[in-house]
């Protein structure tokens, strides 16, 4: 393939042209070395302190010939420039072929450099003559000038040449920019020219050469006459100058054109918008209005004109996410109108990495001082030296109408600081801080700003009740977010992180994205380790989500901060808003009814059922359960392909070309993989095949993926035959598909961890690239499928005798050797030229990898290595014979390790992937529940009484076996009776506090009342027996009152106390009464005393997060903060 030519006008400093050029300090003064005087000579071999990358390839040494070139696999001595394309590893940057000699006069200047002022100088030519890498910051530079040089056979040799060549990276991009002064001459005599005026003959070649005999890209006047006017040409409508991008397999131009290509960098942004970005393409002139339109809003927005090449935006606030399309009006002074297209990716606010971070999230409650910090060089900021703080909220206006309100925390706070401490104060339940240039601007432009993640309020325990109670309020009249709707939960963690093809990771508790604030991770699901998601929105747009614990086992929401299931997906749909409904319908009525419902002074005591408000809350939101459970079946090909089919066969393939690796029998899906000839680690080609590319599409109903190696970012991904950038987000959705591009530690360097998800179909391809091979396990959980597949894994009809499959429908002997399987696949499975769905290098086709040799490739097949392990492989490898193989035919330890951890990979799917057996979830009760460590065979669950009941009778513990409650019974609880408390105590005058009166002794008292009696009958005879009559009565009352003070243990006195004060605590604060400090603590203590932490029994715990609050425990609960009244108990629980 043939790179397209471009030819450059002559500017001649007329319209449309500006500046002159200005070279880079260059000469013995600045530290360059220069090369030795000679004709077709050239620098020695020049080791640089970074890898460039250049066609696709990095380099770590260059060499600068006398003639005008810069080559990086060998010296260029040849003084005649041969046309490109050519071969011989001649891999070269011509900025002028031409036959110099500086022995006749000039010099040829060089160095590298790392100086600060000359790498913000390249890095700012980088920025304005390519808009799309407008962040771009260079890390080296390497400078070349020829200064002043005369031509080969020159008469007088006052003829000379000025031009200079500055080559620019990052060491994942490169660019070169061309600068020429004074060019005098074209060609020297031994080319065919002029001795005088060194005219004529076959003159200069400008370009750029792969080396391969195939790529190439050169100015179109070379080799011409008109090359002599270079220095008054362009393609950045700059005279004399060029710049070009060069760290790909094509060369791009930089600056502006008219037939304005749109480019849009960075391609994707927040949701919530202030994001500020550069489109470039078009050219723009000094006095042209220019607008953007976003398709789903109405109004048009202004930007601001950067440069010719590029101009400024700002994006609105979406309710929306994934791709749009923008219209991009350039208006000029005479009215008339230029309209381009792009797109434009909003991005979930659960997959943004928010460039504002809030210190110790977890800690943001109580009345404290909050920090954040930013990063002051932020594009968004850098207008102004000062910045503004503002706090955005939502509170509900109407059902699901969640308008956003700004507040004004600070002012001209210094940009410089990065940081700043504040303090909240808002009346929403939900909130997102925004710090934002503090720079007037036109209104009619959106204000630009960098975020925080968005969080969750805080509010009084007031609030926190009025947002419970008017959440079950709406709740009750809605319709039911039933289990049996939803697909259910895998089993275990290791069936969570298999089953990617239903279930993807939940972006804000997960133990896989690198990228995520371990300080947000898990923020709201304090129990959990790892959760996942459905991979799209389930029946009426709902969610499942699923957290697994230290133990790996599914965690049960009713005791811990676990998953639920979900009335709202957090991607969004019809009258949704991404994200946020579902924070504020899902996420914030656990927060509000279980997390922060507690008394101010709990700091934890308090089990998640304790609180009737918190059950509810699990009956409306059901707990997330496995029962029913199917996983999904992985497959494999890796290495010198290693082959495990859908229905587990195992076999080698070691052909070399492009197949059909998973079709649909419809052909609706497609997926198909490039094996190529593989190298050792010293580059030579040796008798075995790698997996080099993939790409899959399902028909009319997907954009097509394509995964391709690359020697400088390990592996492309490539969407509809473009390359997508990932620098700066792991997660991008297209349509019918989304990818995660995760980086992963593979010994000394990083590889990558691909996931290519099909949410629709069921199918997810998980890709492990390394620098010199990718290793493909698809994961198939769409069990339709079963019996309707074909291509090199089988057709998945759980049979894997008959899975060495024909496309006549024949199948191989399931015994049949590595040789009939390679020789009968190699043809029968390779794609048809019509059939690719591969995009291709420039310079590259279908033949380059399916022609006559690749189809006669023979490689070295397993049979025939058997017992030539070598001690240093089996070191490496142990006793995996699929490493010991590819170790043994390829020479390269890096392609073996990749093999054996793709081998210990598929044997943890293949283990998960077996069906467990497990009971349903035994459904919570009127102020109890059952209690189990997992719902596998073999858990026993117990039952639990929330504080201030027990049980009605006996609860024994039940065991799941074969998938039952063996032994399982109903149980209940009932109320603990209220015991009235104790009299007040009361003081003496003295402040002191009396002591305890003492039981006295009953029989004592009675024998004195006796004797008495007997004197008074003595003294005053029969006459005073109504008095005797009196003071026996007397007695008898005296004895009842003494004895019933004195018949309680002090044990007695202590347990009795502690259940009235309990039931009197729930009595009270059920009615808004308030408590004292002191004496609920001591309450609430004593009540747990037998459910300690360490207790088998105990319940988890929440902190509670209104301690130190002003207002926490003696508020007045108005009207509002009712419960409402009714059963909320649900339906559809499976017991």
């Amino acid at each position: 393939m043939i790179v397209a030519n471009l030819l450059f006008a002559f500017c001649l400093f007329l319209n449309g042209c500006f500046g002159s050029v200005e070279f880079y300090p260059y000469g013995p003064s600045h530290g360059d070395e220069y090369a030795p005087i000679n004709d077709d000579g050239s620098s020695p071999e020049i080791p640089i302190s970074t890898l460039f990358p250049f066609f696709n390839h990095q380099h770590e040494h260059l060499i600068v010939n006398t003639n005008g070139v810069i080559s990086f696999l060998r010296t260029v001595s040849t003084y005649t420039p041969n046309p490109f394309p050519l071969d011989g590893d001649r891999r070269l940057v011509a900025i002028f072929w031409a036959d110099v000699d500086t022995r006749k006069g000039g010099r040829v200047w060089y160095r590298e450099s790392t100086n600060q002022t000359m790498l913000e100088r390249a890095s700012q030519e980088v920025r304005n003559y390519f808009p799309s890498f407008f962040r771009f910051q260079a890390t080296w530079v390497f400078i070349a000038t020829w200064d002043n040089v005369a031509f080969y056979g020159c008469y007088r040799c006052d003829k000379r040449n000025t031009f200079q060549e500055i080559l620019i990276t990052n060491g994942q991009y490169s660019f070169t920019i061309f600068n020429y002064k004074n060019i005098t001459w074209t060609t020297g005599t031994a080319s065919g020219g002029n001795s005088s005026t060194g005219l004529g003959g076959t003159p200069a070649q400008v370009g750029f050469n792969a080396g391969d005999g195939k790529v190439f890209y050169a100015v179109n006047a070379s080799r011409t006459p008109a090359i002599l006017g270079i220095n008054h040409m362009s393609n950045i409508n700059f005279p004399g100058k060029f710049a070009f991008r060069i760290d790909s397999a094509e060369i791009s131009n930089g600056g502006c054109n008219t037939h304005g290509t749109l480019t849009i960098a960075p391609r994707y942004g927040p949701m919530l918008g202030g994001q500020y970005f550069v489109v470039g393409g078009p050219c723009m002139n000094s006095d042209d209005i220019i607008y953007i339109h976003y398709s789903p809003l109405v109004t048009s927005f202004p930007c601001q004109r950067l440069s010719n090449y590029s101009a400024l935006c700002i994006t609105p606030v979406f309710n929306t996410t994934g791709d749009i399309k923008v219209n991009f009006t350039i208006k000029n002074s005479n009215g008339e109108m230029q309209n381009h297209q792009g797109i434009y990716t909003i991005l979930n606010p659960a997959l943004f990495n928010n460039p504002v971070k809030r210190h110790n999230p977890a800690e943001w409650y109580g009345g404290r001082q909050y920090t954040i910090s930013w990063d002051p060089l932020a594009f968004e900021l850098k207008d102004s030296d000062k910045v503004h703080i503002h706090m955005y909220t939502v509170k509900e206006r109407g059902f699901k109408i969640l308008p956003w309100e700004k507040s004004v925390l600070h002012e001209n706070v210094d940009r410089n600081l990065a940081q700043f401490t504040l303090n909240l104060g808002s009346d929403g339940y939900m909130a997102a801080i925004r710090v934002t240039s503090a720079i007037e601007t036109d209104l009619s432009i959106p204000e630009r700003g960098i975020w925080t993640d968005i969080f969750a309020v805080v509010p009084s325990h007031q609030e926190t009740k009025r947002f419970c109670y008017n959440w079950i309020r709406q709740e009750r009249g809605l319709p039911l977010v039933r289990s049996d709707d939803l697909p259910p939960c895998p089993c275990t963690l290791q069936q969570a992180l298999m089953d990617t093809a239903r279930y993807q990771p939940d972006p804000d508790c997960n133990n896989l994205m690198d990228n995520k604030d371990p300080d947000l991770n898990c923020l709201y699901r304090a129990s959990s380790r790892h959760c996942i998601r459905l991979s799209q929105p389930g029946f009426l747009g709902q969610d499942n989500v699923c957290c697994y614990g230290n133990t790996g086992s599914l965690l049960d929401s009713r005791v811990e901060e676990g998953g639920t299931l979900q009335r709202y997906h957090y991607l969004g749909g019809d009258d949704v808003i991404p994200y946020v409904t579902n924070f504020y319908y899902d996420v914030l009525p656990f927060l509000h009814c279980c997390r922060y419902f507690g008394h101010v002074t709990d700091r934890g005591h308090r089990g998640v059922t304790l609180f009737s408000e918190c059950q509810t809350y699990a009956k409306f939101r059901h707990v997330s359960s496995c029962y029913n459970y199917v996983p999904p079946r992985p497959a494999g090909a890796n290495g010198d392909p290693h082959m495990r089919t859908v229905d587990g066969m195992e076999y080698n393939f070691n052909g070399i070309g492009e197949f059909f690796f998973i079709v649909s029998h419809n052909a609706s899906f497609q997926s198909q993989v490039r094996f190529e000839q593989a190298k050792n680690s010293q580059g030579r080609f040796v008798s075995a095949s790698v997996c080099t590319a993939f790409v899959a599409e399902v028909s009319n109903a997907s954009d097509r993926v394509e995964v391709r190696l690359n020697s400088i970012r390990v592996a492309d991904v490539i969407i509809n035959g473009q390359a997508q950038d990932f620098s700066d987000v792991a997660w991008l959705r297209y349509r019918g598909v989304s990818v995660l591009n995760l980086p992963k530690p593979t010994g000394n360097s990083t590889g990558k961890d691909i996931l290519v998800m099909f949410a629709d179909l069921g199918v997810t391809f998980r890709i492990l690239a390394t620098k010199d091979v990718l290793n493909v396990m698809p994961i198939i959980a769409n069990y339709q499928l079963k019996g309707t597949l074909t291509g090199l894994l089988g057709d998945f009809d759980g049979n894997p005798g008959n899975d060495l499959l024909l496309p006549n429908g024949i199948s191989l002997q399931s015994n049949a050797t590595e040789e009939t399987i390679f020789r009968t696949f190699n043809t029968a499975w390779r794609i048809k030229e019509v059939e690719s769905m591969f995009t291709y290098p420039a310079g590259k086709s279908y033949q380059d990898y399916n022609g006559h040799a690749q189809s006669n490739f023979h490689p070295v097949f397993a049979t025939s290595i058997i017992n030539s392990a070598t001690v240093e492989a089996i070191s490496l490898c142990g006793n995996n014979t699929n490493c010991l193989f590819d170790f043994h035919v390829t020479g390269s330890r890096a392609i073996a390790m990749a093999t054996l951890d793709f081998t210990v990979d598929l044997k943890d799917a293949e283990d998960a992937s077996i069906p467990v057996l497990t009971c349903p979830i035994l459904s919570s009760t009127d102020h109890g529940v059952w209690v189990s460590n997992n719902t596998l065979e073999n858990a026993t669950a117990r039952f639990h009484c929330n504080m201030g009941y027990r049980e009605n009778s006996t609860c024994r513990p039940t065991i799941c076996k074969n998938s039952r409650w063996e032994n399982y019974q109903p149980c209940t609880c009932k109320e603990i009776p209220t015991v009235p408390p104790p009299p007040s105590t009361h003081t003496t005058p003295t402040g002191r506090t009396p002591p305890p009166a003492t039981p006295r002794d009953d029989s004592l008292l009675l024998r004195s009342i006796s004797d008495k009696l007997q004197l008074m009958w003595i003294s005053v005879g029969t006459g005073v027996f109504v008095v005797i009559i009196i003071a026996l009565i007397t007695a008898l009352v005296l004895c009842s009152k003494f004895r019933s003070r004195g018949q309680y243990s002090d044990s007695d006195k202590h347990t009795l106390s502690s259940s009235a004060r309990s039931s009197e605590y729930r009595h009270n604060m059920s009615r808004g009464f308030p408590m004292s400090h002191d004496s609920a603590y001591t309450q609430s203590s004593r009540v747990l005393s037998d459910h300690s932490a360490n207790s088998r029994r105990s319940l988890p715990r929440y902190n509670n997060v209104y301690d130190n609050r002003a207002y926490g425990s003696s508020e007045e609960v108005t009207r509002i903060t009712e419960p409402p009244p009714g059963d909320f108990r649900r339906h559809d629980v499976l017991f």
